[in-house]
């Protein structure tokens, strides 16, 4: 099968005319409908990693996408630079409206209150198809976005696959293990089979095969290179930004954080060729200096995660789009996983943070176990009209409730369950 060439992932799956004397190309058209988009707008009414209205410094999921952007076109400058002499490579690496678009997208189908209601709508959908946030991401830019009906943004096949992080179905999963495990499978939804079949059409057999491999924990493990960089980029946002909020916010004692770093810095510092980070100076500057200090030390960590990234060939993949792949050094990527898991245990794990999130995961499935009883009059008419009926009750249901912020979401809560609360008036 020869290699599809740049044209034919520049492909709509539905006819799109342009706009006369339009000068934008196909990717830079994407970015502007997810950046235009109600999905997007509706991020800054997201938990990130502290609730929504908590205060007015941390990230959210808006801030926390523009800041990933940010840092994706920052890795796409350096691999062009690093591989600049390598045409095998050069000639695939995607354009910067295309990560820009991946970037922004990539947390488009995330629920109100973060994964605890993400948990809570997958709960709700056991037996009816699931609810996964990528999945959700998927099914926004395809079919529920406004752009165009049942269509969402149209948008070309590259920017599908550049946020086709799982391509695995919903149905290549035992249900009943991630019931009992509590958290949805890593995928993307049966209802989405056709645009998949679409998108990756342009594959050899083998390589389909390939594609759908997964690893020892059951996640799937390949994705496009497009897909590749938006993660890194992810990642870093996520260990480096993230970890900020903690620190400026002081949910995290000096000592405390000592006490982690021991296991991330087992030799005291992280040295590479071009980079040495000590735990001492990572102590310092983060907690004995100015806020100017703190803010410039942020900003080598990102410099070091991005200078060191490269794209590596797999060497198992017949299309260079599947077989390229941007990453770290293991020492690196060890590094960064430490990160993260550090943000998630000094924030997440604590229990006023749990509390919160139990509070989030018994709002949504309140609301999903009413609204399903009687979906037609519970949910404002142009909202449910919007819906494609031929989805079933349960997926429409599951649509509307994971497209509210946190604070609709608790709005419609009081709403229907707290006397006293609201009037026939209220904008809903």
């Amino acid at each position: 099968m020869p290699i599809a060439t740049e044209d034919l992932f520049k492909e709509r799956l539905y006819q799109d005319l342009e706009r006369p004397s339009d000068v934008r190309n196909a990717y830079e058209r994407d970015r502007a409908r997810i950046i235009h988009s109600s999905a997007f707008r509706r991020l800054q009414g997201k938990t990130q990693v502290m609730g929504v209205g908590e205060g007015d410094f941390h990230r959210t999921r808006l801030t926390h996408s523009l800041e990933v952007s940010q840092i994706g076109t920052g890795i796409l400058a350096f691999l062009k630079r690093r591989h600049l002499d390598d045409s095998s490579i050069s000639m695939w690496l995607p354009e910067p409206a295309l990560i820009d678009s991946a970037c922004y997208a990539h947390d488009l189908g995330h629920p109100p209150y973060g994964h605890g209601g993400e948990r809570a709508l997958n709960e709700a959908m056991i037996g009816f198809g699931g609810f996964e946030g990528n999945a959700q991401t998927l099914r926004i830019l395809v079919k529920l976005e406004k752009y165009k009906k049942y269509q969402g943004i149209n948008p070309t096949r590259r920017t599908i696959l550049s946020v086709l992080k799982y391509p695995t179905p919903y149905s290549g999963y035992n249900e009943k293990t991630y019931q009992e495990k509590g958290h949805p499978p890593k995928c993307y939804y049966d209802t989405e089979q056709e645009i998949i079949d679409w998108t990756l059409n342009k594959f050899s057999p083998g390589d389909l095969v390939r594609l759908k491999e997964k690893n020892a924990k059951d996640k799937p493990i390949h994705k496009s290179l497009d897909a590749s960089i938006m993660e890194c980029a992810d990642d870093i946002a996520y260990a480096v930004h993230d970890l900020e909020d903690v620190v400026a916010r002081k949910l995290v004692s000096k000592h405390d954080l000592k006490e982690h770093l021991t296991g991330i810095f087992p030799l005291g510092r992280i040295t590479t060729q071009k980079t040495d980070i000590t735990k001492e100076e990572f102590i310092q500057e983060l907690f004995e200096k100015g806020s100017e200090d703190r803010k410039q030390f942020i900003g080598k960590l990102v410099n070091f995660f991005i200078t060191e990234s490269f794209v590596e060939s797999l060497g198992i993949f017949e299309h260079p789009l599947l077989d390229l792949r941007a990453r770290f050094p293991d020492a690196v990527e060890k590094f960064l996983e430490s990160l993260k898991g550090l943000t998630y245990k000094l924030v997440i794990q604590h229990a006023e943070v749990q509390q919160l999130e139990r509070r989030g995961q018994r709002i949504i499935r309140s609301l999903f176990n009413e609204l399903i009883t009687n979906p037609e009059e519970l949910i404002p008419g142009s909202a449910w009209n919007s819906f494609d009926a031929t989805d079933t009750k349960h997926r429409r249901v599951c649509d509307y409730i994971g497209g509210m912020t946190d604070p609709y979401a608790q709005k419609i809560y009081h709403r229907l369950f707290t006397p006293g609360y609201g009037s026939s008036r209220d904008e809903i």
